[in-house]
């Protein structure tokens, strides 16, 4: 069986007044259309294309292709906020481009703009975007510009097998395990998230007053970009491990953390936003992405008693504390690892039919967050209060995930 799989790749470039113009004049060709769409009762995309068509093009003296563009990133805008209750407008300057509408050669990117007066930027780009450039088995698709950034979507096949085994997938907030044993150390991102909230909370004592600083210093991208690394490297990982074993990868479906750990439930200040901080979504969706890239299955199950369930015997340990990291089971002595006992866990509710035997596993329901005991919120969904707070016994069914044909961004 085979599938089409996406993924955009970030390439950086130096902003030129040709740059600036291209993108100045397509934000205002969108608020254009907008405006008269808003006024002229226009509805979709194809008939905001249909109507802006020959007009931009005496107008803005842009090619036949921009109007498309235009319409597209118009409707796209017109449906969001109409959702949020917000009046549409453009207010970043960017362009998007389909692409049959641009040329690539070697590092230049050529976009037409006017008649004769094309625009070349050239790409910054490291070893990683190299490889992607250079691999003749990806397809190409559009490509967005923004002030900073060029983003170019690449395709490609993959031929989709049936693993042998799968690899159950555990997220605490400084380590990754997995059922296999492999264990990564997430140490560093609570590192780099507790030293940039320091400084911003050090920067708003000293400057309290100034917004113009206090925007300038939220807009830093510095801290976020070096956590996504670590978690960039985390993912490729777990997804090449499980690529060379021929496994899939079964994740946890983590819900109600807000909920959870909320101002008044007998928890500190810094613990709740460390906890609102833990960027446990980014990491899978990383790995989620890079696994279709790769032609590895994913699928979500739950993460209710897996900490607290005996993979041995089958036994809840209801007493089980957060902060008691290994215990022994009360019923057949086994002695447990919670992160490792909590992997295997998951790994057994996958569903994923493999070729390899798969065992049988716990069996829970979705708890509001994976090992807090003290569930101050509980998260009921078609049950009463009490069936919700009890340990469940019928397994769930997981929403296996797999590969899709969706944009993926790396």
């Amino acid at each position: 069986m085979q599938a089409r799989v996406y993924r955009t790749v970030r390439f950086r470039y130096v902003p030129t007044s040709a740059t600036r113009d291209l993108l100045t004049t397509f934000k205002d060709m969108v608020n254009e259309a907008i405006r008269i769409g808003i006024e002229e009762g226009i509805r979709g995309r194809l008939r905001f294309r249909d109507r802006i068509y020959k007009e931009f093009q005496i107008r803005y003296g842009v090619l036949s292709a921009y109007p498309y563009s235009v319409a597209e990133i118009a409707w796209s805008i017109v449906k969001k906020n109409r959702k949020w209750g917000r009046k549409p407008i453009a207010k970043r300057r960017m362009m998007k481009m389909d692409s049959q509408n641009y040329r690539l050669n070697g590092r230049i990117l050529s976009l037409p703009f006017k008649k004769q007066m094309p625009v070349l930027i050239p790409l910054d780009y490291g070893e990683y975007q190299r490889s992607i450039l250079v691999d003749t088995s990806l397809k190409r698709g559009s490509v967005t510009i923004t002030e900073r950034e060029v983003i170019i979507a690449f395709s490609k096949i993959v031929q989709l097998g049936q693993p042998n085994s799968r690899t159950g997938v555990d997220l605490n907030e400084k380590s990754v395990v997995c059922s296999d044993g492999s264990k990564y150390d997430l140490s560093e991102v609570v590192r780099l998230q507790t030293e940039y909230a320091s400084r911003r909370s050090e920067f708003d004592k000293r400057n309290p007053l100034d917004q113009r600083l206090r925007r300038k210093f939220a807009q830093s991208r510095r801290g976020r970009e070096r956590v996504r690394q670590v978690l960039h490297r985390i993912a490729k990982q777990i997804v090449d491990t499980a690529s060379a074993k021929s496994q899939s990868i079964v994740l946890e479906r983590l819900k109600g953390l807000q909920e959870s750990h909320h101002r008044g439930n007998d928890e500190g200040r810094r613990k709740r936003g460390r906890l609102a901080r833990w960027p446990y979504r980014t990491l899978q969706s990383f790995i989620v992405y890079k696994a279709a890239w790769e032609g590895v299955s994913v699928e979500f199950v739950s993460a209710a008693w897996t900490s607290k369930t005996c993979h041995s015997c089958g036994r809840i340990n209801r007493n089980l504390k957060l902060t008691e990291r290994e215990w022994r089971c009360p019923k057949c002595g086994a002695i447990l690892d919670r992160d490792m006992n909590a992997a295997i866990n998951i790994e057994r509710r996958g569903t994923i039919e493999c070729l390899g035997e798969a065992r049988p596993g716990a069996q829970g329901k979705d708890e509001a967050v994976k090992g807090n005991e003290h569930m101050t919120t509980p998260i009921l969904q078609a049950e009463t209060l009490k069936s919700s707070l009890r340990p469940p016994l019928n397994e769930p069914s997981s929403g296996s995930l797999g590969i899709q044909s969706q944009w993926l961004q790396n």
